[in-house]
Order: C-alpha cells, then sequence, then structure tokens
C-alpha cells in the first residue's frame, strides 16, 4: 500500500541532503557534470519517496526548485576548493622549465655544471634575475643520498629528516647561496624584502608531484591528482625516497613537490641567519614554511615565538597569506626551526 502524501519539509530535507552528497560523491571521483546532476537528482526523488512517502504534488516542485538552488551553490563551492587546490598545487609543466647543463671555470678547471637562468616578479611587482648553477658533481655525489638515510626515532620523523638534508645539502648550494647575495648586494634589500625574493624565485617554479613509488598513469590517483596529471603528464618525479626531492635533484630537475621547496627555501634562509621553520599538516598532507618576522597574516605560535606561514608551491602568495582551504593553523605542525 502506498505511503501516505506527507506534508514535503521532511521530503524536500532528504531530498536536498542526498542530491548534494550524491552530486559531490559522483564529481569526486570523476564523473561528468551533468550525469552526475542527473543521476544523484534521480537517486535523491527516489530514496526521498521511498523513506517518507511522496509528497503533495505543489512539494515536489517546491523540492526540485531548492535542491536544484543548493546543488548549484554545492557544486560552485566544490569548484572553489578544487580550483584552490589547484592554484597551490599546480601550474602546467612548461619543458623549457629545465637546467641547461654547461661548463664554468672554477680556480684553474674547468667543471660541469647544471644551470638556469630564472627570471621573475616577487610578489609585489618588482623584477630579479639570477643564474641558479649547482655543480654536477654535487647533484651526482647527492642525488641519491636520502636512500641510506636512517632516522633516528619516529618522534619527529619529518623534522629530523628535514635537518638531515638541509645540513647534507645546503653546503652545497654555495652558487645558488652567491647568486642570491649579489642580488642582496646590488639592491640593497631589507631582511624582509630579500626574504620576499627567495621564496618567490622558487615559487616561480612550476610545481610537480614526488612519489615514492614509481609515477603511474593518471587514471590509476585520485580526481584531484590525476586531473593534473592528465593535463601535464611530466608533472610528476617517481621512485624518490620519502618523496622527497633534495634541494641539488629539486634544482637540477626543476620539479618538486610542497616539503622539497620548503627544505630548500629552509637551507637558504637558515644560511642568511633568519629564524625559519618548516611547518607540516598530516590534515591537509601539505607541508609550508614558517618565518619569523614582523609581518602580517596567518601565523602560527611556537615556544613563544611568532612563525608568519608562507605558502611556496605557487605564485602571488606573500607571507602570511595561505589558500582558504589551508589557513587553519590548528592542522599545522612546527617540526623543525632554525634557531
Amino acid at each position: 500500500m502506498e505511503k501516505a502524501k506527507n506534508n514535503g519539509c521532511l521530503w524536500m530535507f532528504l531530498a536536498v541532503v542526498c542530491t548534494c552528497f550524491g552530486y559531490g560523491f559522483l564529481k569526486i571521483i570523476g564523473i561528468s557534470t551533468l550525469f552526475s546532476f542527473i543521476v544523484s537528482f534521480g537517486v535523491s526523488f527516489f530514496v526521498s519517496n521511498l523513506i517518507v512517502g511522496k509528497p503533495k504534488r505543489n512539494f515536489r516542485w517546491i523540492g526540485m526548485f531548492v535542491a536544484i538552488l543548493f546543488l548549484a551553490l554545492f557544486s560552485f563551492l566544490i569548484s572553489a576548493v578544487t580550483n584552490g587546490w589547484e592554484r597551490t598545487h599546480t601550474e602546467s609543466f612548461n619543458n623549457s622549465e629545465a637546467m641547461a647543463r654547461g661548463t664554468m671555470v672554477e680556480g684553474s678547471d674547468t667543471i660541469q655544471v647544471y644551470r638556469s637562468n630564472r627570471i621573475w616578479n616577487d610578489n609585489y611587482g618588482k623584477n630579479y634575475t639570477a643564474s641558479l648553477t649547482i655543480r654536477e658533481q654535487d647533484y651526482l655525489a647527492l642525488y641519491k643520498h636520502l636512500e641510506g638515510y636512517r632516522a633516528r626515532s619516529n618522534a619527529n620523523f619529518w623534522g629530523d629528516l628535514y635537518d638531515y638534508i638541509d645540513r647534507t645539502d645546503t653546503p652545497k648550494l654555495d652558487l645558488v647561496l652567491n647568486a642570491f647575495a649579489e642580488i642582496q648586494r646590488e639592491q640593497q634589500l631589507d631582511q624582509m624584502e630579500f626574504a620576499e625574493m627567495v621564496v618567490s624565485c622558487i615559487q616561480d617554479i612550476p610545481y610537480a608531484f614526488v612519489f615514492e613509488a614509481t609515477c603511474m598513469p593518471a587514471k590509476n590517483y585520485e580526481y584531484s591528482i590525476r586531473k593534473v596529471l592528465e593535463e601535464c603528464p611530466a608533472c610528476c618525479v617517481g621512485g624518490v625516497k620519502f618523496g622527497v626531492q633534495n634541494p641539488l635533484s629539486f634544482l637540477q630537475s626543476l620539479k618538486g613537490d610542497c616539503d622539497s621547496r620548503t627544505v630548500l627555501i629552509y637551507g637558504i634562509l637558515k644560511h642568511f641567519d633568519y629564524d625559519v621553520a618548516i611547518l607540516n599538516s598530516d590534515f591537509y598532507r601539505h607541508s609550508i614554511l614558517g618565518i619569523n618576522l614582523p609581518a602580517s597574516g596567518t601565523y602560527k605560535t611556537h615556544y613563544g615565538k611568532r612563525y608568519v606561514l608562507w605558502e611556496t608551491t605557487a605564485k602571488y602568495f606573500k607571507a602570511g597569506d595561505l589558500p582558504a582551504n589551508f589557513n587553519d593553523v590548528t592542522h599545522w605542525n612546527v617540526v623543525l626551526t632554525s634557531k
């Protein structure tokens, strides 16, 4: 026997909730927008009828209108979060973004180097140029050094790992450090301007995923990663121990993810006597920089010191300016500090 027609309020609520959840699930697994809408809309009305009975006819039309309205809003929110993630994590990798192999004279010897001539603007529009150069012999000596790393403990695994990488790699970045120091001498940058120059230089390098496992075809990954790799198959480096590119390997390939960048910038700014930190988030699956300077914006307090948070994986993020989908400081933990 058919259930009595209900007054529609509960039916409308259930239809809207089921539609939004169904649509969100189908979009996450990669189903097209139109198909997701049709399926979620139809299934939600069927389930609502089954659970609470059919509403009066006028409530059906009102319910359809409200469901469409909520679905449009829900779709906008999904799109905003996705676009925010992509802005933070991706820019199409240009094949011209690569270190050129060349030579330089050092002392009485001619040595092989990898060199990238960078031209970039900082987040306030100031233009810079620099040649980021590393010795080939240093790169070859260290590009697999993480294979032999053994953690001292699991209490602060990532902090200990980043500290090891910094102590091992940063001394071999002297040519890069000299290039940044030359900009400082020529332009007389203050402390904040110099940090901005360094961070924006690394932000300018397009993002690439770094995986401990071998890179797989795009279809094997979750939607957010799959979408990027479908558009940019080269935006992936696989077979990297711990999923972190050490600084020399990052600069040799110009392919790096979040902590590959934070470790590099941390080492550079630490060399120039900055009080900097690396913060990780298991919740966001991300890594960012912290800097103890008098700047406004989002910050994390650690042992009485105020570290302003800095996104390093995409251009146009200033100190204290985090993406909306990553800005809850309770999810960020300081894993390493320079002082």
